[in-house]
């Protein structure tokens, strides 16, 4: 039994598990008459693991857009207050290009 930890699974991918799964369970079945199934899966979480979904949650509870900066930058802008760096700008796009050549 699988356990979606980023709420991002399909019915299309859950049908196909099981689809693989039942196709499995079949062949075993049909391969050893001996051979013995479990009759309950057992999904264990590690650590990281259960952190990583609590920081998911704790993002997907966050603002997409700080209000606060967009307000204060509007009234930058409305005042003549926000000021253009045109080689800090030229500066940052020249380092991110070059982060794609190394």
């Amino acid at each position: 039994m699988a356990n979606d930890i980023s709420g991002i699974n399909s019915s299309r991918t859950q049908q196909a598990g099981e689809r693989s799964v039942a196709g499995a369970k079949k062949e075993s079945q049909g391969s050893s008459s001996s051979a013995t199934s479990s009759s309950a899966d057992k999904v264990s979480l590690t650590d990281t693991a259960a952190r990583l979904k609590a920081l998911e949650h704790q993002l997907s509870q966050q603002p997409e857009v700080d209000s606060k900066r967009v307000s204060s930058m509007q009234d930058a802008i409305s005042n003549g207050d926000y000021k253009i760096d045109p080689e800090r700008i030229a500066d940052k796009m020249m380092d991110f290009e070059a982060s794609f050549s190394k």
